[in-house]
């Protein structure tokens, strides 16, 4: 589908008192932030959140979608332990 989405996500757990919280947003939308007490639930809201966005701000859409077309400059994002 032309308008589908592949945006790059961060997880991030925190730990408030006995609980395990899971913030999480979109590298290509930083300013969506959500969270869930699972990691599952988490993605879910963070896709509820960005399909919100994108209902107000249809422009910031098509500049994604345009720039996955061309994935050269693309942030990535790994790990590595020294």
């Amino acid at each position: 589908m032309e308008n589908e989405l592949e945006i790059d996500i961060v997880i991030y757990p925190e730990r408030h008192k006995e609980k395990v919280l899971y913030s999480v947003w979109a590298v290509q939308v930083p300013n969506v932030v959500t969270q869930g007490d699972a990691i599952e639930e988490a993605k879910f809201n963070l896709k509820e959140a960005l399909e919100l966005y994108f209902e107000e701000m249809p422009s910031e859409k098509q500049i994604i979608i345009k720039k996955n077309k061309d994935l050269t400059g693309q942030p990535l994002i790994s790990r590595i332990f020294i």
